[in-house]
C-alpha cells in the first residue's frame, strides 16, 4: 500500500469519527450541530491542503525517476512557486543538465573513437574478461583474414593459424615482432585496461614490413657499397701484383719453379673468386629498374623449366605444369622475371636434393585468385621449419652450409620493383610453394 493510500485512510477514519460525533450531536445537542459540521469542513480543507503539498515533491520525484529510468534527459520541470518544490526542480534540473551534457560529451567521444578505430591503419583488437574478441577494427579484420563477425565472440586461437596462436599468448604489456605469413612482419603490442572494476586486455597491431625492409636495404646497401669498394681495390693491386709475380717463374729454379707458379695461379683464382663473390651482392644493390612491357609470365616460367630439364632429369626430380587457359599477359621486365624463376627452380631442386631420398617433383600452377591471376612453384621437398619462417626474407639468409642468401634475396628485390605480392609458405600436400600474384 502506498503511503498516499494510506493517508486517505487515516483522513477517511478521522473524518467518520467526526461524521459518527456529528449524528450524536443531531440527536442530544442539534446547536453544536453548526459548530461541529464547520469544523468539520475546515479540518479537511486543510487536510486536503497539506496531501497536495506534501505529496507534491513524492510526486515530481516519480516523474523525475520515470524519466531517468528512460534516459530521458532533455525534460525540465518549471517551478511552482512553492520554495520547496522549486529547490527539488532547481536540483532536479541542475542534475539533468549534468546528465545530458555527459553523455552528449560520451557520445561525441565514442563516435570519435570509432571513427578512429575505423580509419586507423593499425589493427586494434580488445579481448572481455575471458579472453574472447569483444571489437575489432577494420585493419585488425584484414591482418588476420576475417570477418568481424567471424572473430567477435571467439578467442583468437580458434582461428587456427599460427600468427593468431602467438598472438592469443602474448603476455600483457609484453611487444613482439611477429610472422603474419612470408615476408609479412607485424609488430604486435599487449595491454589491459579497466571496465567496470574489470580488467581486460587490448591488443594493437602494427605492419612493419615496408618499414622493415626500408631500414634493412639501407644498411646492406651501404655495407655491400663499403666492402665492393675496398675488396676491388684490394683485389685489383692483389691481381696485378700476382700476375707480375708469375711473369718471373722462368727466374726460379727448375726444382721450385712449379710450386711457385701454382701457388700464385691459386692465390690469382682465390682472389678471382673473392670479386665475384662480391659481384653477387653487388648485383642486388645494383639491380635497375624494371623496364615493363607486356609479357606471359607462365611462358617465361616454362621455358625456365626446360632450361632446368637436365639437372631435372639426372636429379630424378619429374616437371609438372598446371595452367589455367586463357591468363592475362602482365606488364613485367621479361630479363629480370627469368631470373626469379630460375633463383625459385634452383632453390626447389636444392630443397629436393636437401632430403636425402631422390626424386620428388617441382610443380608449376598458374591460375586466378578473383580478379587476379597468380602463378606459383612448388616442390615435394621437407617444407619451411618454423625457424625458417619466421627468418624468412631476412637479407641473405640461408639454410644452405655453403649458401650466400643472396638468390631470396634477389628474387625479392625484383618483385618489389614490379609492385606484385608473393608469399613463401609450407602447402598442404608437403613441401614449400613460392607464389606470385600479379
Amino acid at each position: 500500500m502506498t503511503l498516499r493510500r494510506r493517508f486517505l485512510l487515516y483522513l477517511v477514519a478521522l473524518h467518520a469519527v467526526f461524521a459518527g460525533c456529528a449524528v450524536w450531536f443531531l440527536i442530544e445537542r442539534p446547536v453544536w450541530l453548526i459548530a461541529v459540521e464547520v469544523f468539520f469542513v475546515a479540518t479537511f480543507a486543510v487536510g486536503l491542503r497539506l496531501l497536495k503539498a506534501f505529496f507534491g515533491p513524492l510526486q515530481l520525484i516519480r516523474s523525475g525517476a520515470h524519466y531517468l529510468r528512460e534516459g530521458e534527459y532533455s525534460t525540465r520541470f518549471a517551478n511552482v512557486g512553492h520554495r520547496d518544490m522549486d529547490q527539488l526542480v532547481d536540483v532536479y534540473n541542475r542534475m539533468v543538465d549534468t546528465l545530458r551534457e555527459e553523455r552528449i560529451r560520451n557520445e561525441e567521444q565514442e563516435h570519435l573513437l570509432r571513427k578512429l578505430l575505423a580509419e586507423s591503419p593499425g589493427g586494434v583488437i580488445t579481448l572481455d574478461v575471458d579472453g574472447r574478441v569483444a571489437t575489432v577494427n577494420p585493419a585488425a579484420e584484414a591482418l588476420l583474414g576475417c570477418s568481424r563477425e567471424t572473430l567477435v565472440g571467439h578467442p583468437l586461437s580458434d582461428l587456427g593459424t599460427p600468427f593468431a596462436h602467438r598472438l592469443s599468448e602474448l603476455p600483457r604489456d609484453a611487444s613482439r615482432l611477429l610472422t603474419l605469413s612470408g615476408r609479412r612482419r607485424v609488430h604486435c603490442q599487449a595491454a589491459s585496461f579497466m571496465d567496470r572494476g574489470f580488467e581486460r586486455r587490448f591488443l594493437l597491431l602494427d605492419e612493419m614490413t615496408q618499414e622493415l625492409h626500408r631500414s634493412e636495404k639501407a644498411a646492406y646497401e651501404k655495407l655491400i657499397r663499403v666492402m665492393s669498394h675496398e675488396v676491388n681495390n684490394t683485389s685489383g693491386a692483389v691481381q696485378s701484383l700476382l700476375q707480375s709475380c708469375l711473369s718471373y717463374r722462368h727466374q726460379i729454379g727448375d726444382a721450385d719453379r712449379h710450386d711457385f707458379a701454382r701457388a700464385l695461379e691459386v692465390a690469382i683464382e682465390r682472389t678471382a673468386h673473392l670479386d665475384a663473390f662480391m659481384r653477387g651482392f653487388a648485383e642486388v644493390v645494383r639491380l635497375p629498374r624494371p623496364r615493363l612491357q607486356p609479357a606471359d609470365p607462365w611462358e617465361i616460367a616454362s621455358r625456365v623449366g626446360l632450361l632446368f630439364g637436365d639437372p631435372c632429369k639426372t636429379a630424378g626430380v619429374a616437371w609438372r605444369e598446371e595452367r589455367e587457359p586463357d591468363l592475362p599477359q602482365v606488364a613485367c621486365d621479361q630479363v629480370q622475371m627469368e631470373q626469379v624463376f630460375v633463383n625459385l627452380v634452383k632453390n626447389s631442386l636444392e630443397a629436393l636434393a636437401s632430403d636425402g631420398g631422390g626424386g620428388g617433383e617441382i610443380v608449376l600452377r598458374g591460375g586466378r585468385r578473383g580478379r587476379r591471376s597468380f602463378l606459383a612453384i612448388r616442390d615435394s621437398g621437407p617444407g619451411l621449419s618454423p625457424d625458417t619462417q619466421a627468418k624468412l626474407f631476412t637479407p641473405f639468409y640461408t639454410t644452405r652450409p655453403n649458401g650466400q642468401g643472396i638468390g631470396l634475396t634477389m628474387v625479392q628485390e625484383i618483385l618489389l620493383g614490379h609492385g606484385f605480392d608473393f608469399t613463401l609458405d609450407n602447402h598442404p600436400d608437403g613441401g614449400a610453394e613460392f607464389t606470385i600474384v600479379f
